[in-house]
This record gives C-alpha cells, structure tokens and sequence, in this order.
C-alpha cells in the first residue's frame, strides 16, 4: 500500500460531529461492496489531525501515531484519504462523468463513483441483484393471481382494494388496471392537495366516468393549516413536501373501518430503487444466511410505524436519516390529524387479530413496457392527459415537482444530506430496468428540477409567507435554497 505524500480527504468526504464522536460522513454514491460505508467513526486524535489536511502538508508532518494508526492505514488502504494529486475534483455540467448504462453522472449525483468498466454504483447495485437471482425489489409486491385470491376470499367489505390517487400516470394506471382489467371492486382515495395540477384533478375526473364502478372519496385540510405544516417542513427538514404522508394517515384507518383488504399507491419500483437495492444490498457474514423477510402484515405494521412514530436516526448521516426526519417532522407539525391512525396502528399490535389492511405493490418493472407505453395507453383507455407544457413522464400530477428536485440536489450538493436526489436516480432506474431508452432517460433529466431555481418556486415562498431574509434564516431551508460555502458546510453542525 502506497502513504501519500501530501495526504488530503478525497472529494464529498467530510469531517462531521456525530452522536457517539468524530466521523467522516460521504456525500454520494461508493462503489460496492462498499455502497453502505458511508459513515467511518474515528478517534478524536485522528479527527484533529484530518481537520488539518489541506494537501499542503506533507506526510511526515504529521505525528508519527498517526501515520502509524491503523484508522489512518484502514482510511489509505479505502481510498478515503488520498495522495494530493488524486483528490478528484467537482464536476460542471460540461465536464462530467455519465454512467455507460443509464443517464446518471457525478454533477447531478456528486460523489458517485463509477467501476472499471464506467458503470455507475447505482447500476452496480442493480447488477447485484440481478446476479442473485432478481430477490431486490419491494418485498410487498403482489400478482394478479394473488389479488385475485384475496379479493375472492374477501367477504366482509364492499371493497377488495383502496388506491390512493392523484390523477397521475400511475395512479391512473393502477385505477384502470385493477377495476377494469381485474375486475376488483375498488375504492379510490385522494388527498386533495392545493398544488395538485388541474390537469389531474380533471384526469380523475375522467377516470370515475370511465370506471363507473369505482367509487371516490376525498379528504382535505384547512388551507391555513397546509400553509403553516409547509413552512414548518421547510424549516425542519429543507424540503416543504407533506405527501405522501399526509395520505397514509387520513385514509389506512378508513380502509381499516371499511376493511378493504389491500391499500396500494401508485408509485413505481424504480421510485424505491434506493431502498430496494442499495439499501437492502447487504451480504450476510460468512457462514450466515440471510433472514427471512417478515409477514406482509409485519410488513405493513413496520411501514405504518414509521408514518407514526420513527424514532429519531441512530445516526444522522445515514442514508436514511434524512426520511426519518422527514417522517418526524410531519407528525410533530400536523399530529392533531393523527389520533385515529394511532389507535388503528395500537389495536393492531396489541391483537395480532385486529384487522389490518395490507399495503402492497404492483410488480411495475414487469407490467409497464415503457412510460411512453402506459402514457398511450392510458391516453387510449381513460382519455389522460399530461398537464400543458410537461415533458416528462416521472411526475406527472404535482405542480411543485421541481421544487423538490432543487431542494433535495441543492441539499446534496451542499453536503447538508446524504440522501439522492431522488428524481435522478429514479430516471437512471427507470432507463436500466428498460422502461425508457437512454436517450429518452436524458431528455428526462433535462426536465427535472436540478439545473436552476425553478420559476414556481416564488410563487411557493409567497404563499408561504416566506421572503428574501428567510432564505438565509429559515432553519434547514437555508441549505436548499442557498449555494452554501465550504466552510460554512464543513463547521455548522446538526
């Protein structure tokens, strides 16, 4: 192993407080098997010197204990701390590193690594996968042979699914799919959301004339209440998005009380490609097996639990902290709202009997061809339509899309997260697993949010009573609506 002569942290390594000590948090993507390390603990020795490194010091200035420390050997041997001439440097939009499989590259997803061969760490996970006999994916997913079965063993309510619609692509699809090309009885849900598009609240519309034995319920908040739980958000976690929470909660107890057997959303595999394959990619040790996933009911206790009442992160730089903390946030902003959600979710833990719906998915990837494909279909079947002006196919029903986008890659760049930008890698997803073409994968990217303010931004901040000043003051929002400096990134703790 080759000691650099002027050591130096590699790029998107950073030097951060965490709950038990000293830890070097990356900001993106490692190769596996590395994908989950992440986050490396270090003693505060180490620490002192590392906050030192500027490339500028050689390696013989350092105290001898720690060039001889095994920490200091083990963050060498990884690659973590680097000789001065290697530390990669940030990319632009005109030079930067795209994967050979899908569309994505180390500007819009900084700090992913890529293998020999120019793929990229995401796609290596998928590879993964695939290598193991296809087992990633949504554990929850469910068949038509399965649907079937527990529709006809459904004898206790007028339902046998609840889907949670938006008027969407997908939404759209799983209403059609199921109550047309299945037969089901289905109870459509939908959250009435100020910044829904009109044009899916009009596709929804369509969808209940063409499906006349699909029945809809809607449930809204106070204005003044979302204007308020969106600024809160905002400030509390950087990103002012209250779905699909808010869902989750006004309509599982009302599909508890009507016992409808199965709740599902439409939300594609791709869109859980993080959780599904780079963060349920874990190997067992050697000569250990891998656990038998839990019961879909365990399964859907665990999700709802979550919704609830996630405890706060074991560690806040995982990749999934920042979904935790966006689960706490809604709950200590809106929890009036959450009181017959709660007693659902304690009669089913205290009465393994208690009825419970289940939450399951369709198998996307192998139902849907391609975007274009359910778009034409759905355009022939239920008259949908995009909202004028919309390009791409990802999100379709949402009118403050890309303020998601911006503020989710603007707190990734700023090394204020660790959790993707999400659009990205479900664009990439969507190109490896075949359900849009590279070329067409591109053209997507170029319609996300990610490459300036977007111009529904000011409009979002008025209604939310947030001006100028706030974009400096206003908690975690500071992060995404800011180019943070270096040095205000590497000092401010959480």
């Amino acid at each position: 192993m080759k000691m650099p002569e002027h050591p130096v942290l590699q790029y998107r390594w950073a030097l951060r407080d965490g709950k038990e000590g000293k830890a070097l948090v990356y900001y993106g993507l490692r190769n596996p098997p590395r994908q989950h390390e992440s986050v490396v603990s270090i003693p505060s020795f180490l620490a002192e010197a590392l906050n030192r490194l500027d490339g500028s010091t050689s390696l013989d200035r350092l105290p001898q204990a720690v060039r001889e420390s095994e920490d200091f050997l083990h963050l060498v041997e990884q690659r973590i701390v680097v000789d001065r001439p290697e530390q990669r440097k940030p990319s632009t939009a005109e030079h930067k590193r795209a994967c050979v499989r899908c569309v994505a590259d180390d500007h819009l997803l900084p700090g992913l690594e890529f293998d020999e061969r120019g793929v990229c760490a995401f796609c290596q996970c998928y590879e993964l996968a695939e290598r193991d006999g296809g087992s990633a994916g949504p554990r929850n997913q469910v068949d038509d042979a399965e649907l079937l079965s527990i529709a006809a063993a459904n004898k206790e309510s007028r339902f046998d699914v609840m889907v949670l619609c938006t008027g969407g692509k997908d939404s759209t699809y799983l209403l059609w799919y199921l109550a047309k090309k299945l037969g089901l009885r289905v109870l459509a849900a939908s959250w009435n959301m100020p910044y829904t598009n009109e044009t899916c609240r009009r596709n929804l519309r369509r969808a209940l004339e063409l499906l006349p034995q699909v029945e809809l319920v809607e449930r809204t908040l106070p204005w003044n209440d979302i204007r308020a739980a969106m600024r809160a958000q905002f400030g509390n976690v950087g990103v002012p998005c209250l779905c699909p929470v808010v869902a989750h909660v006004l309509f599982f107890p009302l599909a508890t009380e009507e016992r409808i057997p199965v709740v599902m959303q439409g939300v594609e595999e791709v869109q859980l490609a993080v959780m599904s394959y780079v963060l349920r990619n874990l190997r067992p040790g050697k000569g250990q097996s891998k656990p038998a996933p839990p019961s879909i009911r365990e399964q859907t206790l665990q999700f709802l639990e979550m919704v609830a009442d996630a405890p706060e992160p074991a560690d806040p730089f995982s990749m999934t902290a920042d979904f935790i903390n966006y689960q706490r946030s809604i709950r200590s902003i809106l929890d009036p709202i959450y009181a017959p959600f709660n007693r659902m979710l304690q009669r089913a833990r205290l009465d393994e009997s208690a009825f419970l719906p289940q939450l399951r998915r369709l198998r996307t990837n192998e139902l849907y061809g391609t975007w274009s494909e359910v778009a034409e279909l759905m355009h022939k079947e239920m008259d949908w339509r995009m909202p004028p002006g919309q390009k791409g196919l990802l999100h379709t029903s949402c009118r403050i899309e890309k303020v998601k986008d911006y503020c989710q890659y603007m707190r990734f760049r700023n090394m204020r997260s660790t959790y993707f930008p999400q659009s990205i890698v479900e664009v990439s997803a969507g190109v490896f697993f075949g359900l849009l073409s590279r070329e067409q994968g591109l053209k997507e990217v170029a319609e996300l949010g990610y490459h300036h303010e977007p111009e529904v931004m000011a409009e979002l901040l008025g209604d939310l009573g947030m001006g100028e000043d706030d974009r400096k003051t206003h908690g975690e929002a500071v992060y995404s609506l800011c180019n943070c400096s270096e040095g205000l990134r590497g000092d401010h703790e959480r």
